[in-house]
């Protein structure tokens, strides 16, 4: 399936967006990339292949957990603006 820059044009028309004759170009070759793919996919033979969840290399960017010591009431208080025995006071925002 080809879609043409007539078929572009109305489209934009249609959503009424202003296009200029190179958006229009690129977006016709954009579009008909997708439609090639798409169309590559439902004739091609997938049965051999392994499903994938992304198609890229990926790896964890996420660091390990580590046990580590906490801070203590007084150091994490240290900075507040405003404190009340082991709370830290912010300014009421509901009524």
């Amino acid at each position: 399936m080809e879609v043409s820059r007539e078929s572009i044009a109305k489209a934009a028309q249609d959503a009424r967006l202003e296009l200029s004759p190179e958006e229009t170009g690129l977006l016709e070759g954009r579009v008909n990339d997708v439609f090639r793919a798409a169309v590559f996919l439902h004739n091609d033979d997938l049965d051999g292949l392994e499903a994938t969840f992304y198609p890229l290399k990926q790896e964890s960017i996420v660091r390990e957990d580590t046990v580590a010591g906490s801070l203590s009431v007084d150091m994490a208080l240290a900075n507040a603006p405003e404190v009340e025995t082991t709370y830290i006071l912010v300014p009421k925002i509901v009524e």
